[in-house]
């Protein structure tokens, strides 16, 4: 009623909606809660890689992401999940509690399954090396999958780690993202 989605006519003396309307608003409500349910059932490295992303902003790099995953490691990435299982399983191979997610190969390609699903389920639209997620709720769904108490440490280490693996050029391109990144940790004091 307080939106105006459901009104008394008292002309007819009876109550008139629009179904569209209605329909199209229960829905939205909805969208973030189904966008999490959808993403909890992805591969856990592809959610990784999404928390990642979502921490990049609207737009990333591919390579941004490489480069966090790479250098934060699995257990890092892993006590930051909103939902965390016990066992370090990811893909078809067993990590160390220290191992890095990538370290058994480094390259991008490495990377590709994740970046193939989440593209293949409407996440996330993919133009050469730079990702966008298709609607800010997509992005912010991402992010859910991010424990809230872990939320300002996690995109600080993603903020410390591309301070110190991106070249001067990228540095100097991406430095507004680094900076709100790093400033994170401030907030936590």
């Amino acid at each position: 009623y307080d939106e105006k989605l459901i009104q008394y006519n008292f002309g007819a003396m009876k109550w008139t909606w629009d179904d569209d309307a209605v329909n199209s608003k229960i829905v939205t409500d909805n969208v973030a809660s189904v966008l999490v349910d959808k993403m909890n059932r992805l591969q856990e490295d592809t959610q990784k890689m999404l928390m990642v992303a979502s921490c990049l902003g609207a737009s990333f790099k591919v390579s941004a992401i490489v480069e966090v995953m790479k250098n934060i490691s699995d257990g890092e990435i892993r006590s930051s999940m909103r939902s965390s299982s016990s066992s370090i399983l990811t893909g078809s191979f067993l990590l160390n509690e220290g191992e890095s997610f990538a370290s058994r190969d480094g390259s991008v390609s490495s990377f590709a399954s994740s970046i193939k699903e989440f593209e293949e389920e409407g996440l996330v639209e993919m133009d050469n090396e730079t990702g966008r997620f298709v609607h800010n709720q997509v992005q912010s769904a991402a992010f859910e999958l991010i424990s809230p108490e872990q939320r300002n440490s996690f995109r600080a280490k993603i903020g410390s780690t591309l301070l110190n693996t991106l070249s001067p050029d990228e540095l100097e391109t991406n430095l507004f993202e680094v900076v709100g990144l790093l400033n994170c940790a401030a907030s936590e004091t």
